[in-house]
């Protein structure tokens, strides 16, 4: 039995007649604040852009450290398939479809056709084993540097099958990919490594085959920031991404 650390912040305005949109944010104990503040920035515009009322669901881990790499590991990384290997991102996804969005719309109204996913790094893996095992779950995903590196590749072998035959359920879910423009740069001590990962191309490459395969995916790049600074950028994104009135 593993334990995870929930956040929730809701708004003071009553929900739209079908519910609240829910933008689900991992890696929370680093980013949830963040995320919460920037939402309620751009909730001051006063044009149509503005994000509908909504609720910012965190998924963290407990105590106060910002990563806990094992933890991470264990929940976001998608099952191998190997006997005896860990359930990974199945369970942790098991758990959010059958506990946790349970959970959460018994104690508010939640529009089940508005839910959004947020992950970065392993996170962004996450996002993509949802889509690809759970179409139809979620309406909005962000994908934001995806470790598509992870498994020697598996996600992007999962992602060949999905676009060879797409199902029905997808047909309305729309995915952001988001890079940092220095993440594939072989300068430096770590150049080397970042430069077999192929972050940008292979994060370019899957968002365009499910273009191509009809998903509503889009790619963004950010220039001048790396794996580590980037998430700041595309969590700020993914607010006008996924709670748009559109």
């Amino acid at each position: 039995m593993h334990s995870h650390r929930i956040y929730l912040a809701w708004p003071e305005e009553p929900p739209p007649p079908e519910g609240y949109p829910v933008l689900m944010i991992l890696d929370a104990n680093a980013g949830f604040a963040t995320a919460v503040d920037a939402y309620r920035a751009l909730r001051w515009r006063t044009t149509s852009a503005r994000p509908l009322p909504a609720l910012i669901l965190g998924l963290g881990h407990p105590g106060d450290a910002a990563y806990d790499p094992p933890a991470r590991m264990r929940d976001y990384a998608p099952p191998s398939g190997i006997p005896g290997d860990h359930p990974g991102g199945g369970a942790f996804l098991r758990f959010i479809e059958r506990a946790l969005l349970p959970e959460l719309a018994r104690r508010y109204p939640v529009d089940p056709g508005r839910l959004a996913l947020f992950g970065h790094s392993l996170g962004g893996l996450f996002a993509l084993h949802a889509l690809f095992s759970r179409p139809g779950l979620f309406h909005r995903l962000v994908a934001a540097s995806p470790s598509l590196w992870w498994g020697e590749g598996r996600m992007i072998e999962a992602a060949r099958h999905f676009t060879a035959n797409p199902p029905a359920a997808a047909i309305d879910t729309r995915l952001l990919v988001t890079v940092g423009g220095l993440e594939e740069c072989g300068d430096g001590p770590r150049g080397a490594l970042r430069a077999g990962r192929r972050m940008i191309s292979n994060a370019r490459a899957l968002a365009a085959s499910l273009r191509d395969a009809g998903l509503a995916s889009e790619f963004v790049e950010f220039p001048n920031e790396d794996h580590g600074s980037v998430r700041l950028h595309a969590l700020i994104r993914s607010l006008s991404f996924t709670l748009s009135p559109a």
